[in-house]
C-alpha cells in the first residue's frame, strides 16, 4: 500500500487529497520515534505522510547523509474516529491524535502538506531549513518555478541571502524555509 493516497495533477507531481470516511489530522509523538510510527502505520496500513528532509552530519571523517523529519514530534494522518481511539489505544508512542473535522481548517492542512510534499521533493536539490520562530512578513506569489501559484510569506534574511518563502503549517506554528529568488516573487498585500 501507498503511505498516502496519490491524486495525479497536471504538473505531474503527486500530490495529497481528500479521502472519503476519514479525515486528516496531525498525530503529536513521543521524543524521535516519528519514523518507528510511520513504519508500524505502513505496516497496519494507515494512509499517513511523514516529510523528510535529508540531512549530512561527519561520522570518523565520512558524510553520513540521513533523512530526519521535517516536522519534528509530528505525524499526519487521514483516518476516522475508530481508527483513531485504535490507534491511541495500540501505539504507546502517540501523546494525542488530532483529526480537522471541520472541512475549512482540513482543506487548509492539505494543501500545506501538499507544500511540504513539494518542499520535500525540492530538498533533493537544495537544502532547506525549518524554523518554527519565524515571523510573518509580506504576503507573495511565487509565479515561475517548481512552487509557482503558490501564495506565502517572505522573510529578509540578514545573512545576505535573497528572500526566503515562509510556507506556514498554520495548525502547529511551525515552518518550513525555503529559499527563491526576489524576481519571480509577486507581492500581494501592501
Amino acid at each position: 500500500m501507498e503511505i498516502f493516497e496519490f491524486v495525479e495533477r497536471d504538473t505531474g507531481i503527486d500530490f495529497i487529497g481528500k479521502i472519503p470516511g476519514c479525515f486528516w489530522g496531525y498525530g503529536y509523538l513521543r521524543p524521535r520515534s516519528e519514523k518507528v510510527v510511520a513504519a508500524r502505520l505502513a505496516a497496519m496500513e494507515v494512509v499517513h505522510y511523514l516529510p523528510l528532509m535529508p540531512k549530512a552530519r561527519l561520522h570518523h571523517g565520512t558524510k553520513v547523509v540521513s533523512l530526519v523529519p521535517m516536522v519534528a514530534g509530528y505525524i499526519f494522518l487521514c483516518i476516522d474516529d475508530d481508527e483513531r481511539v485504535g490507534l491511541k489505544r495500540m501505539e504507546e508512542k502517540f501523546v494525542q491524535i488530532e483529526l480537522l473535522r471541520e472541512k475549512y481548517n482540513e482543506t487548509i492542512l492539505i494543501r500545506e502538506l501538499n507544500t511540504l510534499r513539494q518542499c520535500e521533493l525540492l530538498a533533493q536539490e537544495a537544502p532547506i531549513l525549518v524554523n518554527p520562530g519565524v515571523q510573518k512578513g509580506d504576503k507573495v506569489l511565487i509565479t515561475s518555478g517548481s512552487l509557482q501559484g503558490l501564495e506565502t510569506e517572505v522573510v529578509r534574511r540578514d545573512d545576505g541571502r535573497d528572500d526566503v518563502i515562509i510556507v506556514n503549517i498554520t495548525i502547529l506554528n511551525r515552518h518550513v524555509e525555503y529559499p527563491v529568488s526576489a524576481e519571480i516573487l509577486k507581492k500581494i498585500t501592501e
